[in-house]
């Protein structure tokens, strides 16, 4: 597992009312940090509540309107292969623990229990447009944003224009908004989608891209491991098992463009401020999002 839990290095105290939940005050507490190449030893404000009978996962904000934003989404995920949210206190919540390691290193097994999970989720808010809301249309500045730093790659930028585009009318589905491997939880059997603290009515082919954009095949740059075939894979499970989607064409494009825009957010640090070095990380992504570029300009539908 790549996630690893150790003491935290603050004081910690379970708020009152979480402790009636948790049904007593004999409880360990541990902290969860990461240990993928560009963040480790980064500790996440989450915490495992562990009990003689049973584990809890606490989760802080830094503000009262993130918490608001995540158990919204929660309420629109009962009984899908979420964690159940327990209660909530004063920026922070509870809820169940689940048993399972990240897919940082993807099995097709994993990849198989994850578009199982994940179509679940898409089918039960099939795509369409009547979604759109106050998240889309965060997304939607955010985009604003992220093209300025563009200013002086004409390549890109070009690229950036279409991808930018497609964003106005593209399907919209139930999104996490940060899909990455280590929000999925895999248990041997099935997968848990946790973290939905980013989460809305999205476009449909964000959650996919961002969870196959960072894989490389040795676990380079980000610790995420899986060949291009894994990926692939992962794309056909999706595409079969969602109930409405595009054509097959349409859905490869906006993956494809999807995928581009995971690379330009990676970057955007790097081209906003030419006094940042340009390490390894730069040195992976931009190439790819070059490539990339040059791919979809080249494609024809």
């Amino acid at each position: 597992m790549s996630i690893t839990l150790r003491r935290p290095d603050e004081s910690f105290a379970l708020p009152e009312v979480f402790a009636t939940l948790v049904g007593t005050d004999d409880c360990n507490v541990t902290q969860f940090y990461d240990d993928c190449v560009y963040d480790k030893g980064k500790g996440y404000h989450t915490f495992k509540i562990t009990t003689k009978d049973r584990a809890f996962v606490l989760k802080q904000y830094a503000e009262q309107e993130d918490l608001e934003a995540e158990r919204r989404q929660y309420a629109l995920l009962d009984g899908l292969p979420v964690p159940r949210l327990l209660g909530r206190a004063d920026k922070c919540v509870l809820m169940e623990f689940v048993e399972g390691d990240d897919l940082k290193s993807a099995s097709e097994a994993g990849l198989r229990a994850l578009a199982k999970s994940l179509a679940a989720i898409m089918n039960a808010y099939p795509m369409g447009r009547g979604y759109a809301g106050e998240r889309y249309e965060r997304y939607m500045k955010r985009l604003d944003r992220r093209a300025l730093c563009l200013a002086d790659e004409p390549l890109l930028q070009k690229v950036f224009a279409l991808f930018y585009e497609r964003q106005r009318e593209i399907p919209l589905t139930l999104s996490n908004g940060d899909l990455l491997p280590i929000n999925v939880l895999f248990d041997g059997e099935r997968v848990c989608i946790i973290d939905w603290e980013f989460g809305g009515f999205l476009p449909y082919a964000l959650d996919l891209a961002r969870f196959i954009a960072h894989f490389r095949p040795q676990g380079e740059i980000s610790s995420f491991r899986l060949a291009d075939e894994g990926k692939a894979l992962f794309l056909d499970l999706m595409y079969d098992a969602l109930t409405v989607k595009p054509a097959r064409e349409v859905f490869d494009r906006d993956l494809r463009l999807a995928v581009f825009n995971e690379y330009v957010e990676i970057l955007e640090y790097y081209l906003n401020d030419k006094s940042v070095e340009r390490g390894a990380v730069f040195a992976d992504y931009y190439p790819r999002a070059l490539a990339l570029a040059e791919s979809i300009l080249d494609e024809k539908l």
